[in-house]
């Protein structure tokens, strides 16, 4: 039995903010002997706009954090419920059809969770499996799919919906100071969310994404390369030098998992310029090709954990690969996940 992962559907959020808007406005709230050098590394993160819930002066005029994080949550929740829905029509099933919901959520604090708040709008069964995942943040795209493929090997076959949802303005200015790290992340991302459809079937078809392996990793000695905080004015992410090396450190877990299995193209998590051709060379792959997809998908904002489904959504939307690749994201912890999928042949096909 083949498990075969649809082409996502991604939502981007309504208002587009350029890197000059937000240039222009830390310039006018800030003086910093560093300004420059970091507004400079702002713009070489490769962002030319980014997709925020609310207009600019509306972003930018939010304080604290029950403000900003319930305008978040009710922002990621109706993005998701628009991708969920859209994935479900692009899948050609009904809600009733689904028997796992995967979803992850970060950028705001919720109880219950995504997961809980969406069966309901979609009309998904009462009984549906659920699987919230709510601290993943940048590697949640393809967590949430190693979630999906091995819950639906696990219980002998089955449909899963997978959704990413975030709101990943709310970091705009968190803090009252002005630091590297708020320049660099409220230049960097986006907000918008995610939705794909996994479903078991007797035999892939010709064209069909199918799951061959799935993989996670915490990488060793790194718990302060990139984390998360919660303070009076909102939420932040934190980082270190180390942040800057960690997916190089990856590499070797990842290719020994792979073991020598062939890859011929990669959906790669954008989560900056770095990342992208550290990433594809450590596979074998060409960066210039190999790397379109996520470039075009990181100039339009780094969406967090919906990135990934982003790539490969372009990716699969073109249909200009086949055989076999990896699908691959990094997030705080540090942490990665991937999976080991192939572009299924026509019948009889090797």
């Amino acid at each position: 039995m083949d498990v075969v992962i649809g082409r996502p559907v991604v939502v981007r959020a309504p208002h587009r903010v350029s890197t000059e808007e937000l240039e222009q406005d830390i310039k006018k709230r800030f003086v910093h002997p560093k300004l420059k050098v970091w507004l400079r590394q702002m713009r070489s993160a490769g962002v030319v706009e980014r997709p925020w819930s609310a207009p600019a002066a509306v972003t930018f005029g939010r304080k604290g954090i029950g403000v900003r994080s319930r305008a978040a949550y009710e922002a990621a929740h109706d993005r998701a419920v628009k991708a969920g829905r859209e994935a479900l029509t692009r899948s050609g099933l009904g809600p009733k059809d689904i028997d796992l919901l995967v979803t992850t959520h970060t950028t705001s604090w919720t109880i219950p969770g995504l997961d809980v708040n969406l069966v309901e709008p979609l009309g998904l069964r009462p009984d549906v499996e659920r699987i919230g995942l709510a601290t993943a943040a940048c590697v949640g795209g393809a967590h949430g799919l190693v979630h999906a493929v091995r819950s639906l090997r696990g219980r002998g076959g089955g449909r899963a919906l997978m959704v990413a949802s975030e709101d990943l303005s709310t970091l705009y200015r968190s803090r009252p100071e002005l630091r590297m790290q708020d320049v660099l992340y409220s230049g960097l991302f986006g907000d918008g969310a995610g939705a794909v459809v996994v479903s078991t079937v007797d035999r892939a078809g010709a064209g069909d994404l199918v799951a061959e392996g799935v993989w996670e990793l915490v990488l060793p000695k790194s718990a302060k390369a990139y984390w998360s905080e919660i303070h009076e004015e909102g939420v932040s992410f934190e980082s270190t030098k180390e942040a800057t090396t960690a997916p190089g450190r990856v590499l070797p877990y990842l290719t020994g998992w792979l073991d020598g299995r062939a890859v011929d193209w990669a959906a790669v998590h954008p989560g900056g310029p770095q990342i992208i051709p550290g990433t594809l060379a450590g596979l074998g792959l060409d960066e210039e090709t190999a790397g379109r997809h996520a470039r075009d998908s990181l100039a339009g904002g780094n969406l967090g954990g919906v990135a990934v489904l982003d790539v490969l959504e372009r990716t699969l939307g073109e249909g200009a690969v086949s055989g076999p690749g990896v699908v691959v994201a990094f997030g705080p912890g540090f942490t990665a996940a991937a999976l080991y999928v192939r572009v299924a042949g026509p019948a009889g096909a090797g």
